[in-house]
C-alpha cells in the first residue's frame, strides 16, 4: 500500500526572485481570488496561515525593528565547516552587529551584496557589493560594529551578505554567507511603507510606519495596494506554483536529476519499493544504473529493494550511510529543532536535549544535521532567528541535496558538475514544501472516532502513563512525541530527536543484504562504537534520530530512517519490544519513563486509528487539490485532479490494508468519490467536470464525516461551496 517516499535530500530547493512576483487576481474560481500562475498543488491559505504564525514569534524577538540574519558556510563537497555566525541590522539607525565562530585568519571583511540576474550561489560580476567594515578576533569570537550611512546605500538592496578573508577582490572565497528568507521578505512587504512604493496608499501613512533603512530590505511587488491582502496571498500562490515547477522540472546543471526524482508528489512526496518498482528503467532515479561515472552514487540494490538512497550525512570525507526518503508533507508544523522549544507558557525550553540541539535549527534529514548547519555548544547566544531559521537551515539542505544526488560526477565541483541554487529558486522552492499538507495540528480530544476499536485506539495512543506509577498496558505513550499526532514534543512543542535504539536491532535487512554499509550513527559527527546489535561496531553521531510525524504514517511505510521495519502495525510493536524499553528514547526529557507493554488487539487498535486518522487527512488534501482544480483548465487541471486521485485512492488504500475494516461503508463511499474524480480527469468541459468535482468532494466529506466527528472541524471541513 505505502506510497513511496521521494528523495529526502532534495528537500528544498527552494526560488524566485519575490521582487519579480507582481501578480493580480483574476477573480476565478468559487469565491477565491487566483494567482496568476496556476496553483495545481499546495494551499496558499495553508501558508498564509504559517506565515502569520511565523509573523507574531517573528515580532515578538524584534523583528519588526531589527533584521536578523545567520550567517553559514557555503556548502561544498568537503568536509563540514563548524564556522557560523550572525548579523543584526538596526532599521531605525542603520547600527550593524556580526559576529563569527569557527573561523581561522584573524581578520574577515563583511560585504552587502546586491544581486543582479544570474545563476548560481556566487554573485555575476556585476553583482554591486558594499563593504561593511572588517570582523577582527575578540577571544573565540570574530566581531563587528558599524552604521550604515543611508546617503550612501539609497537605492541599494540587502540580498545576501557575505563574509571573506580579508582584502579579497572576489567572492571565490566566501567563508560565510546569510540572506533575507522568504517569510522575512513576506513580513517587510506586509507594511504600508513597502505598499506606498508600489500603489497609492496615502504618504503620510507610509511615512508614519517607515524605518530609515526601510529601503534596503528586499521586498514583494504588490500590483493592487488597495486590495493587499489578497495581493499577499497571490504572490504567495505565484511562490507556490513556480516553486513546483523548479522541484518538478529543474536539474540544476546535473545529471537529469530534480527533486521531485525522489520526492514524487503523487505518491506522498516519497519513494518506496513498491513505487520504484513501477518506474521505468531509464528513470533519473536509476542514473548509476546505466552512467558509469555515478556508478558509486547509489546502491542498486537497496535502492530497488528497499527504497533507500545514498547519504553523505557526516560529510563527504566520511562514509555514506543508507537512508530512506522523507516525504514533505506537515514540514510546516514538524521541522523546528526541540532546541528552540518552547513550553505551553511560551518560555524556552532548558534541558539536556534542549541544550544538545541548540547546534541544529531545523530537523532534518532524519537526524537534524541534515541542514549543514551544526554549532557548537558555546553556540547558544546566537538562535536560530526564528522558526523557519532565515539563516537558511532549508535552504543549505536544498543546495546539499543538489551537491549529493544531482551532480554529474562524484567530483562534485561547482560550475561543472551542477550549479548550485540562487536565492530566489530556494525561496520558490521553500514556499511550494511549506504549503504542502497541515499547517497546524490537530487536537485529538476534540475527535471522537465513530468505531469503538478505532475510539479505543485513539486514547492508548493520546494518554500519557508512567509505568512506575501505573499500570502498563493501559497506554501506548505516543503524544509525548507525537502531540496532536504529529511530530512534536508535548513538552517542548518542537520536533523531538530521540536514541531509540533502531540502529541496534538483531537483523537489520539492508545489512542482510549488502554488509558492507555503514552503520548510520544519527545526528552529528563524533565516532562511537556502539552500534548494531552487540553495541560494538564504529558509527558516527550519537544514535538519534527525527520524529516523523504519524498523521502521515500508514500511507508513507516502510518505517524508521533504514526502513527496516515494513507495516504501520510492526511499527508500533517495535515500540513494545524490549529494544526500544531499554534505550534512551523511552525516557523523556525530564526523565519520565515511557515504557510500553500492549498485546496484539491493542497494537491492532492504535494502527486503525492511525489509519483512519490518515484516511481523513487523505480526504482533507485530496478535497484541497479538487479545489485548485476547479480554478484550472486544460492539462493543469488534468494534473491537480490526477494528485487528488492519488489522496483519495491513498485513502482507501489505508483503510482496506489493516486487517479489519472499521469503515465497510466508507470504503464504498469512496470508491463512488474516486470513479467520479477518473472521470473527471477525462472530461474537456468545465462546467461537468467541475460538477463532477464537486459531487466528488461531496461524497469524500460525507465518508469523513461517517469516521470521525470534530468539535473544532479540520479534517472533515468542505474547503470551498457552491453556495
Amino acid at each position: 500500500m505505502s506510497r513511496p517516499k521521494t528523495a529526502l535530500t532534495l528537500i528544498g530547493v527552494l526560488g524566485i526572485s519575490l521582487a519579480a512576483a507582481v501578480t493580480h487576481f483574476t477573480g476565478s474560481g468559487p469565491g477565491v481570488a487566483t494567482p496568476r500562475l496556476a496553483v495545481i498543488e499546495g494551499d496558499v491559505e495553508s501558508l498564509m496561515t504559517t506565515f502569520n504564525r511565523w509573523k507574531v514569534r517573528y515580532e515578538s524577538q524584534g523583528g519588526d525593528r531589527a533584521l536578523k540574519l545567520g550567517l553559514r558556510p557555503v556548502p561544498s563537497a568537503s568536509a563540514k565547516s563548524d564556522a557560523h555566525g550572525s548579523l543584526t541590522l538596526d532599521l531605525l539607525d542603520g547600527s550593524l552587529h556580526a559576529e563569527a565562530q569557527g573561523l581561522e585568519a584573524p581578520r574577515y571583511d563583511l560585504w552587502l551584496v546586491d544581486s543582479r540576474e544570474g545563476a548560481g550561489s556566487e554573485a555575476p560580476a556585476n553583482d554591486q557589493r558594499h563593504h561593511v567594515g572588517t570582523l577582527s578576533r575578540q577571544g573565540e569570537r570574530w566581531t563587528l560594529e558599524a552604521h550604515l550611512e543611508r546617503a550612501t546605500l539609497y537605492g541599494f538592496t540587502l540580498d545576501r551578505v557575505v563574509v571573506t578573508p580579508e582584502g579579497a577582490v572576489t567572492e571565490a572565497g566566501v567563508v560565510l554567507t546569510g540572506a533575507p528568507g522568504f517569510m522575512q521578505k513576506l513580513y517587510y512587504s506586509d507594511k504600508a511603507w513597502a505598499i506606498a512604493t508600489v500603489g497609492d496608499l496615502p504618504r503620510a501613512q507610509a511615512a508614519a510606519e517607515a524605518k530609515p533603512f526601510d529601503f534596503l530590505l528586499p521586498k514583494l511587488a504588490h500590483a493592487h495596494a488597495r486590495e493587499f491582502e489578497a495581493d499577499l496571498a497571490s504572490v504567495v500562490g505565484d511562490q507556490i506554483a513556480h516553486g513546483r515547477r523548479l522541484f518538478l522540472k529543474e536539474t540544476f546543471g546535473g545529471n537529469g536529476r530534480t527533486c521531485g526524482t525522489c520526492h514524487r508528489p503523487e505518491n506522498n512526496h516519497t519513494i518506496d519499493p513498491k513505487f520504484i518498482a513501477g518506474l521505468p528503467k531509464d528513470d533519473p532515479l536509476f542514473v548509476a544504473e546505466y552512467n558509469p561515472a555515478l556508478k558509486e552514487l547509489e546502491n542498486p540494490a537497496l535502492l530497488r529493494q528497499f527504497g533507500l538512497i545514498r547519504a553523505n550525512a557526516d560529510g563527504f570525507d566520511r562514509p555514506p550511510v543508507m537512508r530512506s526518503v522523507p516525504h514533505l508533507r506537515g514540514l510546516a508544523v514538524s521541522m523546528v529543532s526541540e532546541g528552540f522549544g518552547v513550553d505551553a507558557s511560551g518560555n524556552p525550553i532548558e534541558g539536556e536535549f534542549s541544550k544538545l540541539d541548540k547546534q541544529f535549527c531545523n530537523a532534518l534529514g532524519w537526524s537534524g544535521d541534515g541542514s549543514a548547519t551544526e554549532r557548537t555548544e558555546a553556540d547558544v547566544n546566537t538562535p536560530c532567528p526564528d522558526e523557519f531559521h532565515d539563516d537558511g537551515s532549508l535552504k543549505v539542505f536544498a543546495k546539499g541535496a543538489v551537491i549529493q544526488h544531482l551532480t554529474k560526477t562524484l567530483n562534485r565541483i561547482e560550475g561543472v558538475d551542477f550549479r548550485s541554487p540562487n536565492e530566489g529558486e530556494l525561496e520558490a522552492l521553500e514556499a511550494y514544501m511549506l504549503s504542502l499538507g497541515r499547517s497546524k495540528d490537530v487536537t485529538l480530544a476534540q475527535m471522537e472516532f465513530k468505531s469503538p476499536l478505532v475510539e479505543r485506539g485513539k486514547k492508548l495512543f493520546d494518554t500519557k502513563q508512567n509505568p512506575a506509577t501505573g499500570v502498563l498496558g493501559e497506554t501506548a505513550n505516543c503524544n509525548g512525541c507525537h502531540v496532536g499526532a504529529g511530530a512534536n514534543s508535548s513538552t517542548t512543542f518542537a520536533n523531538p530527536t530521540r536514541d531509540t535504539a533502531i540502529e541496534n536491532l538483531r537483523e537489520n535487512p539492508a545489512l542482510l543484504v549488502d554488509p558492507s554499509i555503514a552503520y548510520d550513527g544519527g545526528f552529528g559527527r563524533e565516532q562511537r562504537l556502539n552500534c548494531g546489535p552487540k553495541f560494538d561496531k564504529p558509527c558516527y553521531g550519537d544514535a538519534r534520530f527525527n520524529t516523523p510525524s504519524a498523521v502521515e504514517a500508514a500511507d508513507t511505510g516502510p518505517y524508521f530512517h533504514n526502513h527496516s521495519v515494513n507495516t504501520l502495525e510492526e511499527a508500533i510493536a517495535y515500540y513494545n519490544s524490549d529494544a526500544f524499553n531499554h534505550s534512551p528514547g523511552a525516557v523523556t526529557s525530564k526523565g519520565a519513563d515511557r515504557r510500553i507493554n500492549l498485546d496484539s488487539s491493542q497494537i491492532t487498535a492504535i494502527a486503525l486509528f492511525l489509519r483512519t486518522l490518515n484516511a481523513v487527512e487523505n480526504i482533507r488534501t485530496s478535497n484541497q487539490t479538487v479545489q485548485n482544480a476547479r480554478r484550472l483548465s486544460g492539462p493543469a487541471a488534468k494534473e491537480a485532479i490526477r494528485l487528488a486521485v492519488s489522496d483519495t485512492q491513498d485513502a482507501i488504500e489505508v483503510l482496506r490494508e489493516g486487517g479489519v475494516i472499521a469503515y465497510p461503508e466508507v470504503l464504498k463511499t469512496l470508491e463512488e468519490a474516486l470513479t467520479l474524480e477518473k472521470l473527471a480527469a477525462l472530461n474537456p468541459v468545465a462546467a461537468l467536470r467541475n460538477a463532477m468535482l464537486a459531487k466528488a468532494t461531496g461524497l469524500k466529506k460525507s465518508a469523513c464525516e461517517e469516521m470521525v466527528t470534530e468539535q473544532v472541524p479540520f479534517f472533515c471541513v468542505a474547503p470551498w461551496s457552491d453556495g
